[in-house]
């Protein structure tokens, strides 16, 4: 860490996720209420009364946008004050561009979830589209910010220095058959509609594509993998795992929220991390890395608009 004075943009996304927690138990403490489970639950809940209700009912209808707006801005904070510096100072055309991805990224999911897997749905949204839009374009703007950053900030502390190995050259087969196989992986939920294939839905695309970032010269897990280096791939899984406990606790007593639907889990379907089933939050391990492969597939147009491509050091 660097002797660096801490920046406002700590203290104010520190600020916004505190806000936003005393709001929304505040909502659950006056409405006298658990975690919504249905829109019915929703529609039973009484009118919050006094301009301190109804704050804390607008915090609590949209929790998700608001403290993740706020843990980016913590985490900009955050990694201003190790000595590489926060990546959205250094970089804020960059950074909003992967923000602009990341809504398309997760758009991606949503739709394999909605026409295939059925995994999930989303309850409470509001009735306003342009609310609506507006609460969906930040909530899906943090994805992929918010793993990469957290990896980011993880990486910098030193934590996966250790994975490092002798270097090894790339066999073409292992490409074909990494290209094959997320092939295979992406296909299967749109012709067998099961939610067991939501397993799937969460590597297809790192070996679908990394492969052709490797041969166009990105940043690409396989080439990390053939030069010895393990690092930010862990990183990558530390970052999603990271943010998939944070979204499922924000998650949980919010009144616009998503719910599951895993019933081919069996009896393990209801040991939970909140609305989660245990065994769900393995997804979120390779979900990092499979957001950041998609992010270096989709800059490829970029190169030149941007600055030089992330070293080995670096997420974003």
């Amino acid at each position: 860490m660097s002797r660096r004075r801490a920046p406002i943009t700590l203290w104010i996304g520190f600020a916004i996720i505190i806000a936003c927690e005393v709001l929304l138990f505040s909502d659950v403490v006056l409405t006298h209420r658990g975690p919504i489970k249905s829109d019915q639950q929703l529609m039973a809940l009484p009118e919050p009364a006094g301009n301190f209700g109804q704050l804390a009912r607008f915090i609590a209808a949209n929790m998700t946008p608001f403290a993740w707006f706020g843990y980016i801005i913590f985490l900009d904070g955050a990694l201003y004050l190790q000595s590489t510096g926060s990546p959205v100072r250094k970089r804020p055309h960059h950074f909003a561009m992967i923000s602009l991805a990341s809504v398309f990224i997760w758009c991606v999911f949503d739709t394999f979830n909605f026409y295939s897997i059925l995994a999930w749905d989303y309850i409470g949204m509001p009735p306003n589209l342009i609310d609506r839009v507006i609460g969906y374009f930040i909530a899906f703007a943090s994805i992929v910010p918010g793993m990469l950053m957290s990896g980011q900030l993880l990486m910098n502390f030193g934590l996966f220095d250790w994975a490092r190995a002798r270097s090894w050259r790339m066999p073409p087969v292992v490409l074909w058959i990494s290209f094959i196989s997320g092939l295979a992986m992406l296909l299967w939920p749109m012709f067998y509609h099961n939610p067991v294939t939501n397993l799937t839905l969460w590597t297809s695309l790192v070996f679908l594509l990394d492969p052709f970032n490797y041969l166009l010269g990105r940043p690409s897990m396989w080439r990390d993998w053939s030069q010895g280096w393990y690092g930010r791939t862990l990183a990558c899984f530390a970052g999603g795992l990271m943010c998939g406990f944070l979204w499922e606790f924000w998650n949980f007593w919010a009144l616009s929220k998503w719910v599951y639907h895993l019933p081919f889990l069996g009896p393990f379907e209801h040991y939970r991390y909140f609305e989660m089933p245990l065994p769900g939050l393995i997804g979120f391990v390779p979900f990092g890395i499979e957001c950041w492969v998609m992010w270096q597939s989709i800059r490829l147009p970029l190169d030149g608009l941007v600055e030089e491509l992330p070293d080995q050091r670096h997420l974003l």
